[in-house]
């Protein structure tokens, strides 16, 4: 079976005949739902730290401060021997053309700090030690 059919191009007419070599079954219909079905989902954990304040680990005694993110750091606003109280801002941090204060999570006394100025740093490595 053949149709005709008109097609502009540049806005000139065309009048075109095609013809239909073969048909395709038609695909079968899909089943429809019977009922309402129990669906698992598995929830990621989410740190509930605020955005820019990160999760301190304790290891031998010390408290650890890691980067939240793979950045660079654009400035070292502590030193070691200073006293800091939670919320205090350690440093600044980029990560995607984004700047980042990342604070103290915890009180306590500076004893290393792991990082310098102009440093790529990446997820979860230490920065901060805190006693």
């Amino acid at each position: 079976m053949s149709r005709k059919y008109i097609v502009k191009v540049n806005n000139r007419a065309y009048e075109v005949e095609v013809e239909e070599v073969g048909k395709r079954p038609a695909p079968p219909p899909l089943p429809m739902p019977t009922g309402p079905k129990s669906v698992s989902v598995t929830v990621p954990q989410v740190s509930s730290a605020p955005p820019g304040k990160t999760q301190a680990s304790v290891q031998d005694g010390r408290k650890v401060v890691p980067t939240p993110m793979t950045g660079t750091i654009i400035k070292v606003m502590c030193m070691v021997g200073q006293e800091v109280k939670e919320g205090d801002v350690l440093l600044k941090l980029e990560a995607m053309k984004m700047e980042t204060s990342l604070s103290t999570p915890v009180n306590g006394k500076i004893v290393e700090i792991k990082c310098k100025e102009g440093q790529t740093v990446t997820a979860g490595e230490p920065l901060v030690v805190l006693q």
